[in-house]
C-alpha cells in the first residue's frame, strides 16, 4: 500500500451530531489506510487525517466520515432506547 505523506485532510465532527467514541472507532477501522488524530476544539472534535492511501477503491476519507456518522446514529439510537 502506498500513501502520500503529503496529503492531509481536516474533518470538523459538531460534537451534538457525532460521539468521541464513534469517530475513535471509524478510525481503529481505518487505520490501515490513514493515520487518524482526533482533539476537541470547542463544539468540535477535529480529525486530522494523513498519509491517506491513494490506490485502494473508493474515497478513504468519506467513507471514514461515512463509517463515524452511523456508529454516532447508533449509538444515539442505543442510547435513546
Amino acid at each position: 500500500m502506498t500513501a502520500n505523506d503529503t496529503d492531509a485532510v481536516t474533518i470538523r465532527f459538531h460534537r451534538t451530531l457525532y460521539s468521541e467514541e464513534a469517530i475513535e472507532e471509524a478510525a481503529a477501522a481505518f487505520a490501515g489506510l490513514a493515520s487518524f488524530s482526533i482533539r476537541a476544539d470547542g463544539e468540535h472534535h477535529v480529525v486530522d487525517v494523513s498519509a491517506i492511501a491513494r490506490d485502494v477503491d473508493g474515497d478513504v476519507v468519506a467513507e471514514f466520515c461515512n463509517f463515524a456518522l452511523a456508529n454516532s446514529a447508533r449509538g444515539h439510537r442505543s442510547g435513546n432506547a
